[in-house]
């Protein structure tokens, strides 16, 4: 139950990013106004309805905010917070680079800072040569995306400056670093006898990305990585498709954090590892690769780069694997 449920998430987290990319005459800080709504209308609704029908031993969702601690309900907000940041970049880097670069590159960056932090907590590890293993395919996913990236670069150059494909490449990384430390700080909302259970959790998290999306847009609208300045009143311009798009991009977050959550330690019964769910999780680089290639068309005047970014998908569908197992 909980690894269909983590599957779920890495389906939805992995495929969400193409609603942005279905109209890309819209920019992506305009777009995150709507996704903000969306995800916070999604999890509010999750929670009070799937959220309290109960079973088992957890606690429903008004049950779950009844007891629950302050300082959890902070760390599930702060959670959200950190998670908006790495969003942002990673919404930049699809609009950059596309999202066969930008998700497997946020989500290899995940998953090596993940193990990481395991090692360094002192985390026990099923298999430490599986887990290894799995972080050393991720930079190997790393290497094969930059090597793509390169033939890209190659096959269509700018005159001057960066190529906006390397910006990408670059912002999605440090998105992937957010997003590893986002996910820690959320898990960590769970902890004790007062913890807050998942549809809560998801709650916080899509209120405290509603409540950063406006600061980060101040920045990103301002100082933006494509583009001309502009002001948070555009979006007032955007048409209904537009709108409803970054309000599905919302909804499918929403539904793919619940689903992690639920997945994650203390979710069922006989759940797996933190570490193992964080690496189920990460296999929304390959999905993110698969709609990017097959989907969107992504690097569609170089095949090598296309050839490159669906190897550098499978590597990391190994990585994916060895950490799950070796967790």
């Amino acid at each position: 139950m909980a690894l269909l449920a983590l599957a779920v998430c890495a389906l939805l987290w992995g495929c969400w990013a193409s609603t942005q990319q279905a109209d890309r005459k819209w920019r992506f800080e305009l777009y995150a106004f709507d996704f903000a709504f969306g995800a916070v209308l999604t999890a509010l609704l999750l929670a009070l309805t799937l959220g309290n029908w109960g079973g088992g031993n957890n606690f429903t969702f008004d049950d779950s905010l009844t007891v629950a601690g302050k300082r959890n309900m902070a760390l599930a907000l702060g959670g959200g917070v950190l998670y908006c940041l790495g969003n942002f970049m990673v919404l930049a880097g699809v609009a950059l680079a596309g999202l066969s670069t930008a998700l497997p590159v946020g989500a290899a960056i995940t998953l090596l800072l993940a193990v990481g932090l395991e090692a360094v907590l002192g985390g026990t590890m099923g298999n430490g040569g599986m887990v290894y293993g799995g972080a050393g395919l991720a930079v190997l996913t790393l290497v094969l995306v930059a090597l793509a990236q390169k033939a890209a670069a190659a096959a269509a150059p700018v005159k001057k400056g960066m190529h906006p494909g390397w910006k990408g490449l670059i912002l999605s990384a440090v998105g992937g670093l957010f997003f590893a430390v986002a996910l820690r700080v959320a898990e960590a909302s769970r902890g004790g006898d007062i913890g807050v259970g998942a549809y809560g959790v998801a709650l916080f998290m899509a209120l405290g990305l509603f409540l950063m999306t406006p600061l980060a847009n101040v920045y990103f609208l301002n100082l933006p990585v494509q583009g001309h300045a502009s002001t948070p009143m555009a979006y007032l311009k955007g048409t209904k498709k537009q709108h409803v798009l970054g309000l599905l991009g919302g909804t499918l977050w929403a539904m793919g954090a619940v689903a992690f959550l639920a997945g994650a330690t203390g979710g069922f019964e006989g759940a797996p590892k933190f570490l193992a769910t964080e690496a189920m999780a990460c296999g929304s680089g390959v999905t993110g690769a698969l709609c990017g290639l097959l989907v969107l068309g992504d690097q569609g005047g170089a095949g090598k780069a296309k050839a490159m970014l669906a190897g550098a998908g499978a590597v990391m569908a190994g990585a994916v694997a060895l950490v799950y197992m070796g967790a």
